[in-house]
């Protein structure tokens, strides 16, 4: 039934896997993030001591606040497509840091997942949202 309408192209069964690709990230994203935001400021500080090594001078708690709001502010712009590869180079950066955090202290499993999100986001900077987004539907009308 579908494969006649939305798969009668190798163009838009890319853009469909675009799709599916962008609302499993947000979903991964959006649990990862979303509980940890609203649980409060000691979730916080425990998501900011986490990537202590980077020393920015900000304290733990506003630290951990940024990274789980960009975290999730990323998987909002997953589903919409705007702002999609500047929430891409943010996450890449995010789970690049995750990675070498997870190195440091030696939490292998952890680590590779990390460096595989990362290495997603690197590639959908250059990929970009794909057709089937709304940023993409809304810019051509």
């Amino acid at each position: 039934m579908l494969e006649g309408k939305m798969f009668n192209s190798q163009d838009r069964k890319i853009h469909f896997g675009l799709l599916i690709m962008r609302l499993g990230l947000t979903a991964v994203l959006l649990l990862h993030a979303l509980p940890k935001l609203f649980a409060g400021a000691h979730s916080w500080e425990s998501a900011g001591t986490s990537l202590g090594f980077i020393n920015i001078g900000l304290p733990p708690l506003i630290f951990g606040f940024a990274i789980l709001l960009l975290e999730a502010l990323g998987a909002v712009s997953f589903v919409f497509g705007y702002f999609f590869r500047a929430a891409c180079i943010l996450l890449f950066i995010l789970f690049g840091l995750y990675f070498f955090n997870y190195f440091q202290i030696g939490y292998n499993t952890l680590m590779l997942w990390s460096l595989g999100l990362a290495a997603v986001f690197f590639g959908l900077i250059y990929v970009g949202p794909g057709r089937y987004a709304i940023a993409v539907k809304l810019e051509k009308k």
